[in-house]
């Protein structure tokens, strides 16, 4: 096994810790790749001479990707549209172009939606029908079996609903004229990638297939009193929609998604990833990563993008969290569902990158969530972690509106700080060195509005990371069938250098490289002084035969925070 690690933590002993992995045996399952006509393209020198390049070559240039600089969206109509093979003709030349930097055909990726198929007794405080039923609204009110609270009317009675914060849904599309949607929406935070224009309305058809993005919205910022279906969370926030779903998803698709518009909008949320089926290993391409990079580092006049991502739902194929590269990945904040009695619901992943936890669907006789829906009308059956994600985002953003002034990192500490185990059903809760209790099903607990928003008014803003990048002699190990393989490796957190010092963990990547010939059998994982043990990867039995070198993509561990820098970590690695 080789490896390294990179610590990105603050250089104060009060701030929150994070650990991300980047462990090996996390290439896709092999299957047939899908090439489009469609090329990204870096070019040095501006729109004129992509312009240039591309009308040398046969390519038209669509424009850039949304907010990558010097990247660029190419299309070839003499190419065939999809084809199981990379294109080969004379406009292939076009990479031996001085200004080409970097060029990628686009690949078609498999994305799926993260809800599921399924063929209080009063409140005087709106008139808008489904209010009452709205059970996770009114866990307090003792009528309800949700034991615990979210406490989003704390919030409300607060002052704060939302106002002046703006949330993205980057689904299938939003039914922008929607009763419950047109009063909240905006067009500034919405474009149709899939069709390449400004409208996100969501293509319709006989099943209503499109009507995932349009339900995720309705959570957030379905407006309040206007007689009709249901309320927001953040009911006075700005809601807009990027389609990005309802066609071909490639790495540009996916890119100009999660950068769009990132100087306006504060919030993106997703429910969306990867296959859940317990044996995909698959995450954000290059162009996507470089636009999360972005985002946090620029977005938000450089206070970073806010991403929200659902956890998934591959509990009943033993899907595990950690081999989704969205979920997993440190810019991007994780969310679970617990079910309205409290218990895990049976499509549930387990993994160390989950930070908290909102309510959804569980059993058939555990309500669901309640929301808007295609064709004007409302439901009552919105469901897994796709209903979880945006409720978080709609939190996140009464917390930006109690201080707008909060970096993406401040909003994972205060979200850390205010969350709460409280009645959630799990084995494996534990406290962590730095006083934290956190499960590998719910993260850090149940995320609490109210504490939220009154955590927020008197944060201070984290200081800059201090970046530790540190390396070790290879270690060469066999790992047996029925056994393990344990290594040490001792952390100095640059103590040494007083410019890159980190006293507690924020983040902190390792890589991993495995032989191995089944991913599947393999259980990573992680243990600190303390004694705080995380499951980085757990055995996934569907999994299918790993090359023979394996690498793959960062897994988010958030059970040592504020743990020190200066420790030894110990790494199990254990074969079935």
């Amino acid at each position: 096994m080789g490896w390294g690690s990179r610590c990105c933590c603050p250089g104060r002993l009060d701030l929150l810790c994070v650990l991300a992995l980047l462990w090996g045996c996390l290439l896709p399952v092999c299957r047939t790749r899908v090439y489009t006509n469609h090329w990204a393209v870096k070019i040095a020198g501006g729109f004129p001479e992509a312009n240039r390049i591309a009308s040398k070559y046969g390519f038209i240039n669509i424009g850039q990707i949304g907010a990558l600089k010097d990247y660029y969206h190419f299309y070839h109509s003499r190419t065939i549209k999809r084809s199981v093979l990379s294109s080969r003709g004379t406009h292939s030349f076009i990479s031996m172009e001085p200004k080409v930097e970097w060029i990628q055909q686009q690949v078609v990726k498999k994305r799926t939606k993260r809800d599921y198929d399924l063929s209080r007794a009063h409140s005087t405080y709106f008139n808008d029908p489904k209010w009452p039923s709205m059970w996770y609204m009114h866990c307090s009110d003792n009528t309800h079996p949700c034991q615990s609270d979210m406490n989003i009317e704390g919030a409300w009675k607060r002052g704060y609903t939302g106002k002046n914060i703006v949330v993205t849904i980057l689904d299938d599309g939003i039914e922008r004229t929607h009763p419950d949607l047109m009063q909240n929406y905006d067009a500034l935070a919405s474009c149709d990638v899939n069709g390449n224009d400004l409208d996100p309305m969501p293509r319709y058809d006989a099943s209503n297939e499109n009507k995932h993005g349009t339900r995720c919205a309705g959570e957030v910022a379905a407006a309040a009193n206007n007689s009709h279906c249901t309320v927001g969370i953040a009911f006075n926030a700005k809601i807009g929609g990027v389609r990005m779903l309802d066609g071909d998803v490639t790495d540009m698709v996916e890119a100009k998604s999660v950068s769009f518009n990132p100087q306006h909008v504060h919030i993106y949320s997703a429910s969306w990833g990867p296959d859940d089926d317990g044996k995909t290993v698959d995450g954000p391409a290059p162009l996507t990563r470089q636009a999360f990079e972005n985002g946090v580092r620029m977005g938000r006049r450089g206070l970073g993008s806010v991403f929200v991502w659902a956890s998934g739902n591959g509990g009943r194929s033993k899907d595990h969290c950690s081999c989704d590269g969205y979920t997993n990945s440190i810019y991007t904040i994780s969310i679970s569902s617990t079910a309205e009695s409290g218990k895990k619901p049976w499509y549930l992943e387990e993994c160390s990158s989950t930070l908290a936890t909102t309510y959804s669907s569980g059993e058939s006789y555990d309500k669901k969530i309640i929301t808007t829906d295609l064709r004007q009308r409302c439901t009552d059956n919105h469901t897994g972690t796709s209903a979880s994600a945006p409720m978080a985002a709609g939190i996140i953003a009464l917390a930006l509106e109690a201080n707008p002034f909060l970096t993406w990192r401040d909003v994972q500490h205060v979200i850390v700080r205010t969350s709460r185990a409280g009645h959630l059903n799990a084995n494996d809760w534990k406290t962590n060195a730095a006083g934290f209790k956190v499960s590998h099903l719910y993260g850090f607990g149940l995320m609490d509005a109210e504490a939220m928003v009154m955590e927020a008014e008197k944060w201070t803003t984290v200081p800059q990371q201090h970046v530790c990048v540190e390396s070790t002699d290879r270690q060469i190990k066999t790992i047996r069938p029925n056994s393990a393989v344990r290594s040490i490796y001792k952390a100095s957190g640059c103590s040494d250098n007083p410019n890159h010092h980190v006293n507690y963990l924020e983040h902190v990547v390792v890589r991993i490289t495995i032989t191995h010939p089944r991913r599947g059998d393999l259980a990573i994982y992680l243990t600190s002084p303390s004694g705080t043990r995380s499951q980085l990867l757990a055995n996934r039995y569907s999994n299918g035969l790993c090359p023979p070198v394996c690498r793959g993509h960062p897994d988010t561990q958030l059970f040592f925070r504020e743990e020190k820098a200066s420790c030894s970590l110990h790494t199990t690695l254990r074969t079935t």
